[in-house]
């Protein structure tokens, strides 16, 4: 679990990254995303920019990952 008084200093430790790349790979996995397409990507951003405005709960940023994941455009689409 993300220690709020590590992570409120601004700066990702090597046990916030770890949370992060978890919730990414599932959200990944279970969308179908590929974590080296532009998806994926994408996907980063979000995680670390709710991150990076306070968020610290694994089911919260699971939940908000999950719907950015479908918002994506699909592979092939236009």
């Amino acid at each position: 679990m993300v220690s709020n008084t590590s992570s409120m200093s601004g700066i990702a430790y090597p046990s916030d990254l770890a949370l992060l790349k978890q919730v990414f790979d599932r959200v990944c996995a279970e969308a179908g995303i590929s974590v080296s397409s532009m998806q994926a990507e994408r996907l980063s951003v979000s995680v670390m920019a709710l991150f990076s405005d306070g968020e610290f709960d694994e089911a919260v940023l699971y939940e908000r990952l999950k719907l950015d994941a479908r918002s994506l455009p699909r592979t092939g689409s236009v």
